[in-house]
């Protein structure tokens, strides 16, 4: 009898604290995986944003610095 007890206490209790995981725990924890989620995608567009700006620059630069030679070299 004791044993049987203690095994429907300690369900009861387990049942407890799965309910107050689910119900306290959980949602905070979700909230912040996805607050950081948002934010590791704005960093990886920014990054991406970035890269296609720097490589427009190094054109623009390699055609201002061809253009550049060949006044130069007009000269």
């Amino acid at each position: 009898m004791n044993l049987n007890f203690t095994m429907i206490a300690q369900a009861i209790a387990f049942a407890i604290l799965i309910w107050f995981t689910v119900k306290f725990v959980w949602p905070p924890l979700l909230n912040a995986i996805e607050k950081r989620q948002k934010e590791i995608a704005d960093g990886l567009a920014a990054a991406q944003e970035g890269k296609l700006s720097l490589e427009v620059a190094a054109k623009k630069m390699l055609r201002l610095s061809t253009r550049s030679s060949k006044k130069v070299q007009k000269l």
